[in-house]
């Protein structure tokens, strides 16, 4: 596993996107197929296809808005530190993108600030 802490400012508003769509849609199949990497991997393929076209006359590359945004932002931290980083809330299971050093977080950002009893 990589040491390193992927370049977020990079990464974002990919990643915002992302956690707000991790909770709908193809993003959200993404999520519940981990811990499977292979499965997960499918399933953000599937949302990079359907959403993101090279079109012609120019050549450029269209996206469909926010889900292309957000998985492209995925596919590329996932490519950066693999999958460790995205995550299931211990509280909830809402499915988040852990921003921290040590790759350490266990809850979404609504729960992050609960303390263990």
């Amino acid at each position: 596993m990589s040491t390193h802490v992927p370049p977020f400012r990079l990464l974002e508003p990919a990643l915002t996107v992302a956690e707000a769509l991790l909770a709908r849609g193809f993003l959200a199949d993404v999520a519940a197929a981990l811990p499977d990497e292979r499965a997960a991997a499918a399933r953000l393929n599937a949302a990079l296809t359907g959403s993101l076209r090279l079109q012609r006359n120019p050549w450029r590359l269209a996206a469909d808005g926010d889900l292309a945004t957000a998985a492209l932002g995925l596919a590329l931290l996932v490519v950066v530190d693999g999958w460790r980083r995205l995550k299931r809330c211990e509280v909830c299971a809402a499915a988040f993108v852990d921003r921290t050093n040590g790759c350490s977080r266990r809850r979404c950002t609504v729960h992050r600030h609960l303390t263990r009893r």
